[in-house]
């Protein structure tokens, strides 16, 4: 049986006796109110997810940025200072002199002055004169001396009057020696050659050479 309210109550639907309100707007259906609430709804959360999705990458391509700028920063910074240290070098001038050298052959005896030495460089820091290399700066040198010859022969290369010679070869054919000898200023360094079975003029000579280098730059020197 329906309980029909009595006189003087308005009737109440089922909805509004749930606490549900059932308003609608005039001329729209009520599926179609529930329906555009439901799409509002979604609506309001998509753009959440949208940004939560794209924050790593966001944070990747900024971090990206970043280390791009800093090596460009760094290798300016270098550039700025390999020009730095280059324009200071080449105003700073060298602290020692050009090392002292010299390297000359001997290709032919003489009876009275021996071997023949020249220096293929006349602009080395070393000279000849007199048939001796001239020594101007204190110091160890390291001496080379190499030769082929035609006759047997002693060879002695001398430095310093009344001072052991720095090589002494008795009756050779070939000489390939290397020393260090501890030179000195005025000191004067020259081959002395004695033959045995030929006059000095008749002896050939392959591949004669003598070399000096100053192993120590920077002493006491006289130019």
């Amino acid at each position: 049986m329906w309980d029909l309210p009595g006189p003087g109550h308005e009737p109440v639907s089922p909805a509004s006796a749930g606490g549900l309100s059932t308003t609608v707007p005039p001329g729209k259906p009520l599926n179609t109110f529930w329906n555009s609430s439901q799409i509002v709804k979604m609506e309001g959360v998509q753009p959440l997810d949208e940004h939560v999705g794209n924050a790593p990458g966001r944070r990747f391509l900024r971090n990206k940025l970043l280390l791009v700028s800093s090596v460009i920063q760094g290798l300016g910074l270098l550039l700025c200072l390999t020009y730095i240290c280059l324009h200071f070098s080449a105003q700073v001038p060298s602290q020692y002199p050009p090392i002292q050298s010299i390297r000359v052959q001997f290709t032919k005896c003489e009876n009275e002055n021996g071997f023949i030495i020249t220096s293929p460089n006349k602009d080395g820091t070393m000279k000849v004169q007199n048939n001796s290399i001239i020594i101007n700066c204190d110091g160890f040198y390291l001496i080379s001396l190499k030769g082929y010859f035609s006759q047997e022969l002693s060879l002695r290369l001398q430095y310093r009057k009344g001072r052991e010679p720095l090589f002494s070869l008795s009756k050779v054919t070939s000489v390939d020696s290397v020393t260090v000898a501890n030179l000195a200023f005025k000191d004067k360094v020259y081959l002395n050659v004695t033959t045995h079975s030929a006059s000095c003029e008749d002896i050939q000579v392959n591949g004669g050479e003598l070399i000096l280098i100053h192993q120590n730059p920077g002493g006491f020197c006289v130019y």
